[in-house]
């Protein structure tokens, strides 16, 4: 047995010294050519790597993470970040959708709430565009998250939906509701099968015309989830749908986590055929028990016998039936009304066993496979048919609290429309440190290998300088040489070119950069710490002291503020002074001021009196006043207006 355990990283940024990871419990990729995607850093264990199935592994993380839709292939490497593809919200579930003859992805988009969510099912097609949203209809709630699918053997027309729909429900009826003084608030379970094309409902099934509250297994308040029932804002979900199938005969299937109950519907009026567990159970489970279960599915089904797959959480995180969560293969038998579980995966050893309080999913793959997600531990695992462990992946630590509503595995093809992303760098644009090419692209799966070609001028003409496999999501390749210009081209396993990537400048760090690069790249900045921090003239001088100096030419000074520690300290030194040289001539301005206003008053005071006692014409002291006026206006920045005859002042603009 070969075991394998792959941190991925590009992971590694080919060896940098300064490679990183964003935080030690969700550790997040670190692209140069692609710095805006901060995809999860998967820890994966293939513990029988010749026994993986082929495919994408498909999720959704979120809390703690650049929530959205991503892909994985089957050695942890990034295929595909889709976080911010479809809107700022949340989303749930991709998995791929045969959507008008073509394998598409599908996944709910929507806002986050305490156990359910409010949003929309998106359909992507192969180049990553949204091709299709599809909304629940009625006069009620938008859908919700725990199921978006496209409907089995409906060739892609039509979508199931949950929606968790809020309603006024008499619960004095039950002193177990403990609502006895007025209206309570129920979350009535609903599905609805819609027209994709249209939104037409074609089928809309609602628990409270089928299944009373009191047959519930989660009273109000009784889990984080649960609600208490008061309110519209905290109303009594007693049933929690949150999973749909479909078979041939258009009956449906769905899970309902606190009825600890699965149920067969007709698909004519809704009634309930069967049920599996929950108050009025149709079978005697004859070697196992389940409850706050999750992603019932069916397997087959003839007159006799019903094969179906689910998770069984056996817990809800505050109560449990069992050690630990296990995905279920169960037969029953319609003969003798009996359900016997014939196949039985827990997580592997390695992880010293699981149990998910909320969430997780089974999921059969065509080569007889299993894989589980488990819910909210942001761990998935893949197990043979006969539950031999064959990888084992982590997401994130428990200690993150992210969390994984479902995970999937599925071929898939990706052909996006954008062009590959490139970055150049030279540590010190010459030979001797040569250069590295930095290539990605998101979300194509058929890439085998790039090349890369380099100029000395923007308009060419370029050579190849290289070829190199393609080595996870981001290919990076050494060139012994430096040019100013460069691009990649992708290219297929027969060698045919797909795309090319724009035209980059290479990046050449500054001397003082240089030295906090390597061969490879520049690392990041260090925060400053308190006591390392600096007078920062840029703000602190700016705001405080310019407004107070209006002859400062600030424009041009700014402009050529220094950028060595050196140069930033001697001119912190001199602001300072510059400062408290301005300070000091304002106050000899305002004592300068003061003293002539008191001598100047006391000269008209003589002047007055020789005028009154006939010594002095009136002109002369009118002149004497103009220049006292003049002088104040000066002095308190004033600009003197006469306008006939009568002295004013006014604002300087």
């Amino acid at each position: 047995m070969l075991s394998l355990r792959i941190l991925s990283s590009a992971l590694l940024l080919a060896g940098s010294a300064f490679a990183g990871l964003d935080n030690e419990t969700s550790p997040t990729h670190v692209f140069r050519s692609r710095p805006d995607l901060h995809a999860p850093m998967l820890e994966m264990t293939l513990l029988r790597p010749e026994l993986v199935a082929p495919g994408y592994i498909m999720l959704a993380p979120y809390r703690n993470v650049d929530p959205g839709p991503y892909i994985y292939d089957n050695w942890g490497q990034l295929v595909w970040s889709g976080a911010g593809s479809s809107g700022p919200k949340t989303a749930h579930a991709p998995h791929t959708c045969d959507y008008k003859g073509e394998e598409h992805l599908c996944y709910f988009q929507g806002e986050q709430h305490q156990g359910f969510a409010r949003g929309h099912g998106v359909i992507m097609d192969k180049h990553y565009r949204i091709v299709k949203t599809v909304e629940s209809s009625g006069a009620g709630a938008s859908s919700d998250m725990h199921e978006f699918r496209l409907t089995p053997y409906s060739n892609g027309t039509t979508a199931l939906m949950t929606v968790y729909q809020p309603r006024q429900y008499d619960l004095t009826t039950n002193p177990k509701f403990q609502i006895q003084n007025g209206m309570g608030w129920i979350v009535e379970g609903v599905f609805q099968e819609i027209e994709i094309d249209t939104g037409r409902v074609v089928f809309e099934w609602r628990s409270t015309d089928h299944l009373d509250p009191s047959l519930t297994y989660t009273f109000p308040g009784r889990t984080d989830t649960s609600g208490n029932g008061l309110t519209e804002k905290t109303p009594w979900d007693y049933f929690h749908i949150n999973s749909i199938d479909k078979n041939q005969d258009g009956d449906y299937l769905i899970s309902a986590r606190h009825m600890a109950a699965i149920y067969k519907l007709s698909g004519v009026d809704g009634s309930i055929m069967w049920e599996m567990g929950g108050a009025n159970p149709t079978f005697h489970q004859t070697n196992f028990n389940f409850s706050s279960q999750h992603h019932a599915r069916w397997v087959s089904e003839n007159e006799t016998h019903t094969i179906l797959t689910f998770y069984d959480n056996a817990s809800n995180g505050f109560n449990r039936t069992d050690k630990f969560s296990h995905g279920y293969v169960v037969s029953i038998d319609h003969i003798a009304n009996t359900a016997t579980m014939i196949k039985e995966y827990g997580a592997p050893e390695s992880s010293g066993g699981m149990l998910s309080g909320s969430q997780g999913n089974m999921q059969i793959l065509p080569n007889g496979n299993v894989h589980l997600g488990w819910g909210e531990h942001p761990y998935f695992s893949e197990h043979t048919a006969d539950g031999s462990a064959v990888m084992y992946a982590k997401v994130a630590y428990r200690a993150s609290n992210v969390m994984i509503y479902r995970s999937h595995k599925f071929p898939w093809v990706g052909q996006p429309l954008t062009k590959p992303a490139l970055w150049t760098y030279s540590k010190t644009n010459d030979e001797k440190s040569g250069m590295v090419f930095y290539v990605s692209w998101n979300g194509a799966t058929e890439v085998a290998s790039w090349n890369f070609y380099a100029s000395a001028n923007r308009s060419g003409p370029f050579n190849l300088v290289g070829n190199t496999k393609k080595t996870g999501f981001e290919t990076t390749m050494r060139y012994n040489n430096v040019t100013t210009w460069g691009f990649a081209e992708a290219l297929d396993k027969d060698g045919n070119a797909l795309e090319r990537s724009v035209i980059q400048k290479t990046f050449v760090p500054s001397v003082t950069l240089r030295d906090f690069c390597d061969e490879w790249a520049c690392g990041k900045a260090e925060p400053i710490r308190d006591e390392d921090a600096h007078y920062d003239p840029y703000s602190q001088v700016k705001a405080e002291y310019l407004s107070n100096n209006r002859g400062f030419n600030t424009s041009a000074y700014y402009a050529e503020l220094p950028e060595t520690a050196a140069e930033h300290e001697a001119a912190e030194a001199e602001i300072k002074a510059q400062h408290q040289r301005a300070v000091k001539a304002r106050m000899l301005v305002g004592v300068l001021g003061v003293t002539a206003g008191i001598g100047f008053a006391i000269f008209v005071l003589i002047l007055v009196r020789k005028q009154i006692s006939g010594a002095m014409p009136i002109s002369f002291v009118r002149r004497v006043s103009d220049v006292r006026d003049a002088i104040s206006a000066k002095l308190l920045g004033k600009k003197y207006i006469q306008v006939d005859e009568e002295e004013k002042f006014s604002d300087r603009s």
